[in-house]
């Protein structure tokens, strides 16, 4: 071998070992960990309203209002104006009951299966149709609706109301949203839908 010549191999080896310190000893980017992102709440801004007689929360939208009654009875408005609120300003209705008819009817409708009309014979003709029996918070409730036809003395006139009651020990709790056709019913029943789901105990 000549003086001075480096074999090719020692070469490699010499310039790998360099660009391998290069590498070790380059500063490492920081370690970036993704912290969990807090939940949007679905709600929004909606306001909530707790009631402290039955210990419940539940929400409903901003462009709503509260008129509470003497008894435990809250309406949910369109215009907090209103001193009366009419069946038109009346977006849902919560009411509660413990009387033994109340208690009575949530049983038949509980029994009853999903689909089958139930005839009412009142003044009106109102024909109830549960969607489903479900619990809610633990609670034994029922999904149903109630289509109703007034008589020509009353003004010829039809009302569409979905209901979910919640048997809480005994103590019937009633939620309902009403309209004058099944059509407007259905622009009316998301937010309903939503307003229930966010039902706490």
């Amino acid at each position: 071998m000549r003086k001075g010549f480096i074999s090719p191999l020692i070469l490699v080896v010499l310039l790998g070992a360099i660009i391998g310190g290069l590498v070790y000893l380059r500063p490492k980017p920081p370690v970036i960990i993704n912290q969990p992102q807090a939940t949007s709440d679905p709600f929004g801004n909606w306001k909530t309203y707790k009631n402290q007689k039955q210990s419940f929360t539940i929400r409903y939208p901003k462009d709503l209002f509260i008129s509470e009654h003497v008894t435990d009875a809250v309406d949910f408005i369109n215009d907090p104006n209103i001193k009366e609120a009419t069946p038109a300003a009346i977006k849902v209705r919560y009411s509660s009951a413990t009387d033994a008819t109340d208690l009575k009817e949530f049983e038949k409708i509980y029994k009853t299966d999903p689909g089958v009309e139930i005839l009412e014979p009142l003044d009106v003709r109102s024909i109830i149709i549960k969607n489903s029996n479900l619990e809610i918070a633990g609670y034994r409730s029922i999904d149903y609706i109630i289509n109703r036809t007034f008589s020509a003395l009353e003004g010829p006139k039809t009302e569409y109301t979905h209901v979910y009651q919640i048997d809480k020990n005994g103590v019937i709790l009633k939620f309902s949203s009403n309209a004058e056709t099944k059509e407007s019913q259905k622009q009316l029943d998301p937010v309903f839908e939503k307003i229930i789901s966010s039902l706490k105990f």
